[in-house]
């Protein structure tokens, strides 16, 4: 069918694009010397020695795509997956339509939509610096309801 065909391909997608582009924010904080002298010399926040963040947590993905230029990488390809994100649950209420002969927006559709939504809202305020501190907070308060609503759904499929 071509629903399955196409979910298989953005599950792929939803994989590959964050796991490319962490791991691209992670060398470009790792190697910031190689940027010195350059329009992309990395932010202050964005610099770590070498770690290997898989095993021992010392550096997260927050901070290794928060500063200058890795939010360049991280950002768009944040924005990208949620459109996927959106495509994948729309094709997933489409496949689970045409096997029930229905035409209904199951609650896992209306969650998993919910999820790129708020995926989008915690990319957009990552790394944002104002003088309302509460912006961090609330960054974190978007951030919770984004994982929610990606794996609440799962359990409706």
């Amino acid at each position: 069918m071509k629903e399955i065909t196409q979910i298989r391909k953005l599950s792929l997608w939803i994989f590959i694009v964050p796991l490319l582009a962490i791991n691209l924010c992670l060398i470009v904080s790792q190697n910031y010397q190689l940027l010195e002298n350059t329009i992309f010399a990395v932010a202050e926040v964005g610099k770590s020695n070498f770690t290997i963040p898989y095993l021992d947590g010392s550096l997260s993905i927050s901070r290794a795509s928060r500063g200058y230029p890795q939010f360049l990488i991280f950002k768009p390809s944040m924005f990208l997956t949620a459109v996927f994100l959106f495509y994948y649950w729309r094709n997933n209420n489409n496949l689970v339509n045409n096997l029930n002969s229905t035409n209904i927006n199951y609650r896992f559709k209306t969650f998993g939509i919910l999820s790129a939504f708020f995926l989008i809202i915690h990319s957009i305020l990552l790394g944002v610096k104002s003088v309302f501190q509460f912006l961090n907070c609330f960054d974190l308060l978007v951030f919770f309801p984004f994982l929610f609503f990606e794996f609440f759904p799962k359990g409706f499929l």
